[in-house]
């Protein structure tokens, strides 16, 4: 599981290894490949909070993709329900006509490919901030996917004592990530506001 926590640690790794040519020049492939691990998940997190900021937003876009989250079905092993269809094509960018308002031409982009989000069965928890990450053992020399439950954490929206949404700076809630551009660091990684998932598993 990734908390706020380690994902702070993690964006300390990134940065910090990305500007320390001389180790990554001594262990050029280790090194690189741990570094485009852990920046890839700050930058899946980064966009999983930008996702669930942007679902909370008064805007009729808004609410298709509340209603996917709040709607989804769990326990579906099969993944084959509308709901779960609906959540693979928004986390993997074949909904990226919902997020137009904020990211034109489709530029919001997948959060995760899709053989990627394969090895998953996803799960959403509605009472927490926090994702995780569990196996699926199968004591089988014939191993398939799904291999990991991933919850995605989608806790309840602040109401406007706790946050004005509309305070949510709109550079970060706008600043495109790209997950498939190992050369692409994040700045920003962190939600503006406490009451944004930091998580993803």
């Amino acid at each position: 599981m990734i908390t706020s926590q380690s994902l702070k640690q993690l964006h300390s790794f990134v940065v910090s290894t990305d500007t320390n040519k001389a180790s990554r020049a001594s262990d050029s492939d280790g090194v690189k490949t741990t570094q485009n691990y852990y920046n890839r998940i700050v930058k899946q997190c980064k966009k999983l909070a930008q996702l669930v900021a942007i679902s909370w937003l008064e805007h009729e876009n808004s609410e298709q993709i509340r209603r996917i989250f709040l709607h989804f079905k769990n326990n579906d092993f099969q993944r084959q329900s509308p709901t779960y269809i609906d959540m693979v094509d928004l986390l993997t960018g074949k909904k990226g006509d919902l997020l137009e308002p904020w990211f034109p031409d489709n530029s919001f982009g997948a959060i995760f490919d899709q053989e990627e989000i394969d090895y998953f069965l996803l799960q959403v928890k509605w009472d927490t901030f926090e994702g995780s990450l569990q196996e699926i053992p199968q004591p089988s020399l014939e191993q398939k996917g799904p291999f990991f439950i991933m919850t995605l954490p989608y806790p309840p929206k602040p109401s406007a004592e706790n946050v004005n949404l509309d305070d949510v700076p709109r550079a970060w809630l706008t600043s495109k990530v790209d997950v498939n551009n190992p050369n692409e660091i994040v700045s920003d990684p962190f939600p503006p506001v406490p009451y944004l998932p930091t998580t993803c598993s």
